[in-house]
């Protein structure tokens, strides 16, 4: 376990006039409830190191900063600049798009106004930033009490998002209304 200011080796294909790397954990992996595919997996950023010397495949590192403790196993990537643009632009998307929610920030259990989700439609299905997508509320399977068996009740409205990043499968939103609670799993479609 590592902090801040200690030194370390790692192995790969490190960039010679790259100085700084960002450090990452693997976080969960991103799952299309429907269809299985691998959609993405996240990469927890943990902090960032400063490469003092490399030779081929292997450099010594001093740790810059750290937001978590840095273990083993911990990967190194470039840093990249990610910023995400604060003026957007509100507007249906041009395709028909039925997909779902299928996570919440941070790993929360509990969607309200102003969470961020990944749902699992992105920019090969024609998503673009500034997408407003209503959110509806899977309807419950219950007994039917007259013809014998299970029914499932339609999905109901219960929001509105907009979303703020694509990636090519998946993408992130902001719960911009939510007329009551939300889960994982619930539909998103063109409002």
């Amino acid at each position: 376990v590592m902090g801040a200011g200690d030194d370390s080796y790692a192995r790969g294909k490190f960039v010679e006039d790259l100085n700084s790397y960002g450090i990452y954990r693997k976080g969960e992996v991103y799952i299309d409830p429907a269809t299985r595919e691998v959609l993405g997996t996240q990469a927890l950023a943990i902090g960032s190191a400063n490469v003092k010397s490399f030779e081929k495949d292997l450099a010594r590192l001093t740790v810059a900063n750290v937001r978590q403790e840095v273990r083993v196993g911990d990967r190194l990537l470039p840093t990249e600049d990610r910023a995400t643009n604060a003026t957007f632009y509100p507007s249906s998307p041009d395709v028909d798009v039925k997909g779902g929610i299928i996570a919440v920030e941070e790993g929360e259990t509990q969607i309200g106004k102003y969470s961020v989700v990944m749902i699992n439609r992105g920019e090969r299905e024609g998503l673009k930033v500034g997408n407003v997508l209503a959110i509806n509320r899977r309807g419950e399977t219950v007994v039917d009490r007259f013809e014998g068996g299970r029914i499932k009740l339609p999905d109901e409205r219960a929001g509105l998002l907009m979303v703020f990043h694509t990636f090519k499968k998946m993408s992130f939103g902001l719960v911009l209304e939510a007329d009551r609670p939300l889960s994982v799993g619930d539909v998103i479609v063109n409002p």
